[in-house]
């Protein structure tokens, strides 16, 4: 039988190899600033909406006890 071929790297790189990595290196590096941006973004987002959030809540407990006096006055009333 004979014998199967050694296999070996070359050690040529050639420009397209380089221009490849070259590129994918720049998208890579564009593709983080972005999402670092848009990070950024919604950390804002979220810092401005905690106080919205607060204010929300204390809107629907004092809907809810709004409601609740409604109740009460509304069975008074069938009394």
């Amino acid at each position: 039988m004979s014998e199967m071929p050694r296999w070996t790297l070359q050690r040529q790189v050639t420009a397209g190899v380089l221009l490849a990595i070259g590129l994918q290196s720049a998208g890579a590096l564009v593709w983080s600033g972005r999402v670092a941006e848009r990070l950024d973004q919604l950390e804002h987002a979220n810092d401005r909406a905690g106080p919205l959030a607060e204010r929300l809540a204390r809107l629907e407990a004092e809907m809810r006890l709004a409601r609740e006096s409604l109740v009460r006055i509304e069975r008074r009333m069938e009394e």
